[in-house]
């Protein structure tokens, strides 16, 4: 097999360089499951891993696989549920269209806290083994290739990359062990910010951008994901494909690919079908180092925009609910109004994000604002200044502004597509 070496730079704050070798094609389907829905195993009372691990392993045909798939625990991110190892260790990882690199809490690991399933041992698994000096650009003192992942506002992971037996999950409860082994970062030392957003109480992070350590390439460079209402804690259609049976259909519009990092051109706004008055230059600069578009971002609930497209739309979200509803001023950065959202914005008129070549992205009262509390919602977008006045020309756009739609990543033909669906009609 062919060697290539590439570096990349992963959710938007760390750089990595690697040398692997490519992989055949697979295919993959996962289910998502809410966090809080009885579906979940963290609100399971049964002994869902132990279930898990005494299921029957067998091959399948075809190179098509089937998992199950949690949110995080504290967040409407995604997690992807998923075991390595023999015997198979299960894991919880964030879904991560910002991360080219699979990572999992290993043991020995140092600010490592036992949550909800079980650290990965190494030395209890017959089909791990570290990479060695001569597959990485750089070797430390013990032979070993070494990782340091750092998160924007969030935390870091650093440990050694090896390689591993990843086992998925099928439709009829068996499990399927991918003839591939996985390269992944086995994470001996972790740390959060204050916050801890969002990989508080999870495993690690497994990557689908497009840098050298992601999967996406051995599954035909194509996956999609399909996200019902993130409040429906029991929806049980949410999902991810990897390979060919990721569903490209609906709008859509030319994807950009730059340092691994997914991002499409915004042309406008409109709110009921007005088109507002933004110069689309605006939205060009996502980053203070690139004009690269738009971010797609799985990790993040909340949408960003440039500091002037925000304040456009803000404004015109402002006149509209002015004297209909009281606003509180305490947020600086968003509108905040006193109320419940699934109440009180009941014919709210429907916010269209335009992209190039004529996709639309349609965002309803659900997916423009977020319930704070039992008597407070915000608007779920913010300007891209929230992180500093060097991000004041970024845009991102978030899981919230996603749901009920079929997102599709084609990397070979370079297409991103959007599919307004109920995910049920997708499921299977």
């Amino acid at each position: 097999m062919a060697t290539i070496s590439l570096s990349i730079l992963v959710s938007l704050a760390f750089i990595f360089h690697f040398t692997f070798a490519t992989t055949a094609s697979l295919s993959l389907v996962i289910k998502l499951i809410h966090y809080e829905s009885v579906l979940s195993p963290y609100n399971s009372e049964d002994p869902i891993w132990d279930h898990y691990l005494h299921k029957k392993i067998k091959q399948v045909s075809n190179n098509d696989y089937t998992s199950t798939l949690v949110p995080s625990p504290r967040n409407v991110v995604f997690l992807m549920n998923f075991s390595i190892g023999e015997p198979p260790v299960p894991q919880l990882a964030v879904m991560d269209t910002g991360s080219s690199l699979t990572w999992v809490k290993c043991l020995p690991c140092t600010f490592c806290s036992q949550e909800s399933v079980p650290i990965f041992d190494p030395s209890k698994s017959s089909t791990y083994a570290n990479l060695t000096c001569s597959e990485c650009s750089k070797c430390d003192v013990n032979g070993q290739c070494p990782y340091n992942a750092e998160y924007v506002g969030s935390g870091s992971s650093e440990g050694i990359y090896a390689r591993e037996q990843l086992t998925l999950e099928t439709p009829d409860d068996s499990l399927v062990r991918v003839p591939t082994s996985l390269i992944f970062g086995c994470g001996r030392r972790f740390s959060l910010s204050s916050s801890g957003y969002p990989y508080q109480g999870i495993n690690g992070v497994f990557g689908l951008g497009s840098g050298s350590f992601s999967l996406v390439p051995s599954f035909g460079k194509k996956f999609s994901y399909c996200i019902g209402n993130l409040r429906n804690t029991n929806y049980k259609y949410n999902h991810l494909v990897l390979g060919d049976k990721a569903s490209m259909q609906g709008d859509s519009t030319t994807l950009n690919v730059i340092n691994g990092l997914y991002y499409v051109n915004l042309e406008g706004l409109s709110i009921g079908g007005r088109k507002l008055d933004i110069d689309p230059i605006v939205f060009e600069r996502s980053t203070r180092d690139n004009n690269s578009g738009v971010l797609i971002d799985s990790v993040a609930d909340h949408t960003w925009l440039t500091r002037y497209g925000f304040e456009v739309l803000s404004f015109e979200v402002e006149n509209l609910l002015q004297g209909v509803l009281t606003q509180n001023k305490h947020n600086s950065y968003t509108l905040c109004y006193s109320g419940v959202a699934s109440r009180d914005l009941s014919g709210f008129p429907v916010v269209t994000f335009h992209f190039a070549e004529g996709a639309v992205l349609e965002l309803d009262e659900t997916s423009m604002f977020i319930q704070t509390s039992d008597n407070e919602f915000c608007m779920a977008v913010l300007p891209g200044n929230y992180f500093g006045d060097d991000y004041e020309s970024f845009s991102s756009i978030g899981m919230l502004a996603q749901q009920n739609y079929n997102v599709g990543y084609d990397l070979n033909g370079m297409r991103l597509h959007f599919q307004r669906i109920d995910c049920e009609l997708l499921d299977g």
